[in-house]
């Protein structure tokens, strides 16, 4: 046989062992909801890998109660497993690649555990909701608050004022035309993060 026809027919077979590895019905629902079903989820940089155990230090939990820090078992090298490297910063939600766990930083041990990299806070400065209607110790208590053609979060005691409040300053938002958002765009949904609501996207333009 040919070197290049061998070449391609080693590859041909590697790529049909890879493809058949991580086949599968592609989970087409939004990110939203495949982030608030993963049982474990949470923002963190990994700190230590040792054999199959890696360990992250949490800068903010999403869903579970993992603690300061965690310690998952990772799987076993594959093409659907994910690698885990001290330094990364994840948004994690599952140890394979077809669960909505996403790489945030690829180096995260010289910034502060406040910068999330991909994860992103939308800027709700324009609605001018007081402090305290944004007030928060879990993302249960944040309730999703239109402001133009974004949005943005309030607690629910004072959910419906926020709602009124930033149609007042912002405009009413059902009666705008509102472009389709660039599909790099990942909603994540209501957040309590430092104590504060708001309403957080993955925005997959920033390099991690």
């Amino acid at each position: 046989m040919h070197h290049r026809d061998w070449f391609l027919a080693s590859f041909t077979a590697f790529w049909a062992t890879c493809s058949a590895a991580c086949s599968g019905p592609q989970d087409l629902r939004p990110y939203s909801q495949r982030l608030a079903e993963a049982p474990l989820a949470f923002i963190g940089t990994v700190t230590a890998v040792s054999g199959q155990r890696v360990t992250f230090a949490i800068h903010h939990v999403i869903n579970g109660t993992p603690g300061p820090s965690t310690t998952v078992e990772a799987l076993s090298p594959s093409t659907c497993s994910i690698a885990f490297t001290v330094g990364q910063r994840w948004l994690y939600a599952g140890l394979t690649t077809s669960q909505p766990s996403v790489l945030l930083k690829a180096d995260a041990r010289a910034v502060l555990p406040s910068d999330f990299g991909r994860f992103q806070r939308v800027d709700d400065a324009r609605a001018r909701l007081p402090p305290d209607w944004q007030s928060c110790s879990q993302s249960a208590q944040c309730e999703p608050i239109p402001i133009g053609c974004q949005r943005t979060a309030a607690n629910s005691a004072n959910a419906a004022a926020a709602r009124a409040h930033a149609i007042r300053f912002v405009g009413d938002h059902r009666a705008m035309e509102c472009a389709t958002g660039p599909e790099e765009i990942q909603h994540v949904g209501p957040q309590c993060v430092g104590g504060r609501c708001g309403h957080w996207v993955l925005d997959f333009r920033i390099r991690p």
